[in-house]
């Protein structure tokens, strides 16, 4: 299934109460580029009378990559647990964003929309990512060289089940608009009211 033109990354913080998964303070990632998520398994096979007689497999999370053209500041604070720091230089007070020991991440549920052919009919397919935990891109510096070169950064996680008794991992789902999809994608992180 081909996929282009990427869109609407946004996560939202994860809470649990009452057995109820909330979400809140949505923002948006970055102008989304990538995203990859890949499901991680846990397996078990019971040998009887000298052959595989049972085989399960069942889902327990897995890995989420985001690459964005910038990370901003919002989501650096939800995602890293990141906080501003105002630095006077001179007369100027200079905001920049402080990475340190005592950062705590979030968890959060991400969101967002691709479009892809569907029997040679364009659609969109939204994806749901219920519960993450995030860790700061690299920082990567270098000098300018004989060809241009743009440095973005991914951002990578691991994604878990919701604790709401419907353990949810990973929701998609396709509709035939932007507007749908993007309608969808802030749906899924709203908490309704009641």
């Amino acid at each position: 299934m081909p996929e282009f033109d990427l869109r609407y990354i946004q996560a939202a913080k994860y809470t649990l109460a009452d057995g109820k998964v909330k979400y809140a303070e949505k923002t948006k990632v970055g102008d989304a580029m990538t995203a990859n998520l890949e499901l991680k398994f846990a397996e078990g096979r019971l040998y009887a009378e000298g052959r595989l007689s049972e085989y399960m497999k069942l889902a327990t999370g897995g890995t989420i990559s985001l690459g964005v053209k910038k990370i901003l500041d919002e989501a650096k604070k939800m995602l890293y647990g990141a906080t501003e720091k105002v630095r006077q230089v001179g007369e100027t007070p200079v905001t920049g964003i402080l990475y340190s020991a005592k950062d705590a991440a979030s968890y959060v549920g991400v969101s967002f929309y691709c479009p892809d052919m569907v029997d040679g009919v364009t659609k969109y397919t939204s994806v749901f990512a219920y519960k993450a935990l995030f860790g700061p891109p690299a920082l990567v510096y270098k000098t300018k060289g004989q060809n241009l070169e743009f440095a973005t950064p991914t951002t990578t996680g691991e994604f878990m089940p919701a604790e709401d008794g419907e353990e949810g991992i990973i929701e998609t789902a396709t509709h035939d608009t932007i507007a749908a999809a993007k309608k969808w994608c802030d749906a899924v992180l709203t908490t309704p009211e009641g």
